[in-house]
């Protein structure tokens, strides 16, 4: 695989029994649910120390902060580069694909007096969080051929552009999908640079054309570029990704991050107008992303203090 890559951040490993491991060879997709752990939170999750129970065997005793229950709506960031879970049984051992990542609760909770365990409560405002996978095992041909290309590592990252004047894509769609889909939906959009995209590969919704303008989702491409009639409806060619739309702002609300304040920490992209659909070199990928998370983790601490 590529060089430099610390396959910690790409990927973790979880012992499973051989039957398991049969299952997930002999099946298109199979699912795994993990409690987020002290062993495993920070291989799925990003640097959000203070604000994690770290222990979730069984109701919590002590606390190095708190799961919130946050109206049922997952309160932290999934890393980015995590693609890949290794299924292993001793010395034997699959690799499979993340296609598909849910969050669920699990056991409501909350807390009493410093010292005292946490009582289980159906009402409570903490929870043991689920991350749900769905997998793909990977062949060794696959392996073989990846390993040749470097095409697994690492993932791109895409800026969509959404004008809500002329899309076909309406702000009444996006309010509707918002107040019935808390954790988030799907589309697919029209992606231009699509030659390198494939599935997997993460970008940002920039909202355009409005005093909104900004960033207002994120999420991930869950299929290849293919083929589809013009949104637009003039016959023109166009390419279509399946996307995942999660952290999904306020429609009638400012954007997670302006335009303005994109401007100002990434100049070298012009942000208040462009293509849907443009691939972000490396370095303007990683400035983004720390600038997303920064975003994301203010907004879950300011939470917190209220």
């Amino acid at each position: 695989m590529e060089k430099g890559i610390d396959y910690n951040e790409i990927c973790f490993t979880i012992e499973v029994d051989k039957d398991a491991l049969d299952s997930v060879r002999k099946e298109p997709t199979t699912h795994m649910m993990l409690p987020i752990n002290d062993e495993n939170y920070h291989l799925m999750l990003e640097n959000i120390d203070g604000h994690l129970v770290l222990c979730t065997d069984n109701m919590p005793t002590t606390y190095h902060g708190c799961y919130y229950y946050n109206d049922g709506n997952f309160p932290y960031v999934i890393k980015k580069t995590l693609q890949f879970i290794v299924l292993a049984d001793g010395d034997d051992s699959c690799l499979t694909r993340i296609v598909k990542m849910e969050m669920k609760v699990g056991t409501r909770f909350r807390f009493q007096e410093d010292g005292q365990p946490s009582v289980e409560d159906p009402n409570g405002d903490s929870c043991i969080w689920n991350i749900l996978f769905e997998l793909e095992p990977i062949s060794e041909e696959e392996i073989e051929k990846a390993e040749k290309a470097n095409s697994y590592f690492p993932r791109k990252t895409y800026l969509l552009r959404w004008n809500p004047a002329i899309s076909s894509f309406k702000i009444e769609t996006y309010r509707e999908a918002t107040t019935q889909c808390h954790d988030g939906f799907g589309l697919n959009w029209s992606i231009y640079e699509w030659q390198e995209a494939k599935e997997g590969d993460v970008y940002y919704m920039v909202r355009v054309g409005d005093d909104k303008a900004g960033i207002v989702f994120r999420g991930e491409f869950r299929s290849d570029p293919y083929s589809g009639d013009d949104w637009a409806g003039k016959g023109k060619p166009r390419k279509y990704v399946d996307i995942t739309c999660e952290y999904c702002s306020d429609p009638d609300g400012k954007p997670w991050l302006s335009v303005e304040e994109l401007t100002a920490a990434i100049p070298e992209i012009n942000w208040g107008k462009g293509h849907s659909g443009e691939l972000l070199s490396a370095d303007v990928a990683a400035k983004l992303e720390d600038l997303w998370n920064e975003c994301i983790n203010q907004y879950y601490i300011s939470k917190k203090g209220k």
